[in-house]
């Protein structure tokens, strides 16, 4: 029984170690219908991988992403959000990398909700 037990915990600690090894530092949030994301700052000799925006169908306006760089009079529009339609057709997903130093702002299209996958690294 103790050796069971024992067996137990070590395929529990190898699983939970795994998956935080190779979970890495991407981060996934849900964005509510015409909110935008709190900006996102990336320091100089880092970057922004945006792996995953998809918005739910039946949306006015798409979700996008802004980047402001520094001493830029306005943001530039670098990434629109994928529609994600289980009946409909099917659209590629793109990702996306913005070196910095930048600020990025994520603003999720209306009346829908957004996901996003993203991570900062550094060089």
């Amino acid at each position: 029984m103790k050796a069971a037990r024992a067996r137990y915990l070590i395929a529990a600690l190898f699983f939970t170690s795994a998956a935080l090894l190779f979970a890495g530092d991407f981060k996934s949030e849900f964005i509510a219908a015409g909110t935008p994301l709190p900006s996102i700052h990336v320091p100089n000799d880092h970057f922004l991988v945006i792996r995953n925006f998809t918005q739910e169908a039946g949306a006015f306006t798409r979700g996008y992403v802004t980047v402001t760089l520094p001493g830029s009079p306005s943001p530039a529009t670098v990434l629109t959000a994928s529609i994600v339609d289980p009946l409909g057709s099917i659209e590629v997903i793109n990702n996306i990398v913005v070196a910095g130093p930048a600020d990025a702002i994520v603003t999720c299209g209306v009346p829908t909700n957004c996901f996003i996958t993203y991570r900062k690294g550094s060089d």
